[in-house]
């Protein structure tokens, strides 16, 4: 199957209007995707702050994380229309394949986790930030802001339903659509805390602050850590097995060098210099070593192996064999009259690894694959190859998560799965792609 034949097969035939609807729908249900889960758990850490603030000063600061949101989405945009000017493929996410971006985004969770475990603190100094990256966890206009864009950075790797045929539609407009489609996204994600915020007499639902806020501030760390382990999991497509090693090692200078910030600098009273000194020194060794010489993190070597065959069978047979997908491999399976199933994902995608765990890769599915002969293929995107992002983006998609099943006739389009779906949904869909009712 070709592209121009592969084409015809999406099944997203949407009008402007159902895509801004769509656009909309699905930017209001990421806020309950995983990837945004622990800036939600800083916004209500920051709408309990706002408690007893005048309504006002509410509304000021739930417009400004809006703002926040939009402008990020609009950068998003921008950044997308450039690439296609450019004469490059953009896709949804195709900043997870970019090293810099990863180290940056890695580094920034760390320290908003570090800040919220109390390790140093966000202070003005000389009317400055003293400590950037870690403004999302501010109280006050900056943190609002910053909290809009460190939600939008996180949403990213997450495809919500509707979001998928809405993106695909967007990605093949015009330069003003694609802005107006990403800002409907934005105004989807940030409509919930607007509606909160232009609505104060809600919030005395909420606890009054009080002394447990320092241990819920502490405990708010954890997801926020744990988002970072998930980065640097990500990360090791992009650097290998051993860059992650040099990653994990710079991100311990970079904490042992706020550690000493906060410990020495902002609550110590003596040699302060020689602490800045010494915090200076950690910080500079990091980058310098573990990122600029070991790394080589702006522009690192494609790790030696890749899109090779995984998750070979175990000794008792009941692992699924992926193998990489290809046009030819696709034809070759047909041929044999095998039908196939192809996972177009990537290591970063949020949805992407939920439907593999929770819908492909369960008993159940593996029985109705292995009964029905059916072939599996993996179009790793992480990287965001040019090959598999045109053929994601010849089914009406605009990145991952997209899997395609083949019937054993290479005359029947392919049936496309939504961005989600349940074991039922797949295990339903398998059998009608194959013949079987």
């Amino acid at each position: 199957p070709g592209t121009d034949e592969t084409a015809a097969a999406a099944p997203q035939e949407l009008n402007f209007f159902s895509a801004l609807m769509f656009a909309f729908i699905g930017g209001l249900i990421l806020n309950i995707m995983p990837c945004v889960l622990p800036v939600i758990s800083l916004k209500i850490l920051g709408f309990v702050n706002q408690s007893n603030d005048s309504p006002a000063e509410v509304k000021k600061l739930g417009m400004i994380y809006c703002l926040g949101v939009l402008a990020s989405f609009l950068v998003m945009a921008l950044l997308v229309i450039g690439v296609q000017k450019a004469g490059n493929i953009a896709s949804w996410g195709m900043q997870f394949g970019n090293p810099v971006f990863l180290v940056c985004m890695l580094t920034l969770v760390t320290l908003v986790a570090l800040n919220l475990f109390g390790v140093f603190e966000v202070m003005l100094g000389g009317g400055a930030m003293t400590a950037a990256n870690s403004l999302a966890s501010k109280h006050g206009p900056t943190g609002a802001f910053f909290n809009g864009v460190l939600a939008t950075a996180l949403a990213t790797p997450c495809t919500a339903p509707f979001l998928a045929p809405a993106l695909g539609f967007a990605f093949v407009q015009p330069p003003m659509i694609i802005i107006l489609m990403f800002l409907t996204v934005g105004a989807g994600l940030a409509i919930p805390y607007l509606i909160l915020s232009m609505n104060p007499k809600w919030l005395k639902f909420l606890p009054k602050p009080g002394n447990w806020m320092i241990g819920f501030k502490q405990a708010m760390g954890f997801p926020m850590l744990a988002t970072a382990i998930w980065l640097l999991w990500t990360a090791t497509d992009r650097f290998g097995q051993d860059g992650v090693l040099w990653l994990g090692f710079f991100l311990v200078l970079v904490s042992l060098s706020v550690w000493i910030w906060g410990e020495y600098v902002q609550r110590g009273t003596k040699r302060k210099g020689l602490a800045i000194a010494f915090s200076l020194l950690f910080l500079t060794a990091g980058v310098g070593y573990a990122l600029e010489h070991k790394l080589q993190w702006r522009n690192p070597p494609l790790p030696v192996v890749a899109n090779v065959q995984t998750n070979a069978q175990d000794q008792t047979g009941n692992a699924l064999v992926w193998k990489p997908w290809s046009h030819e491999a696709i034809a070759a399976a047909q041929a044999e009259g095998r039908p196939v199933l192809v996972d177009f994902t990537a290591k970063w995608c949020a949805t992407c690894n939920a439907n593999k765990t929770f819908s492909i890769d369960i008993d159940a599915t593996r029985d109705v694959l292995k009964e029905l002969k059916y072939e599996t293929l993996k179009a790793d995107n992480t990287l965001t190859p040019e090959n598999i992002v045109r053929e994601i983006q010849s089914f009406g998609r605009a990145g991952v998560p997209l899997v395609l099943l083949y019937s054993p006739d290479a005359n029947v389009k392919p049936t496309v799965m939504p961005a989600s779906f349940t074991p039922s949904m797949i295990q339903d869909a398998l059998k009608k792609a194959a013949g079987k009712k």
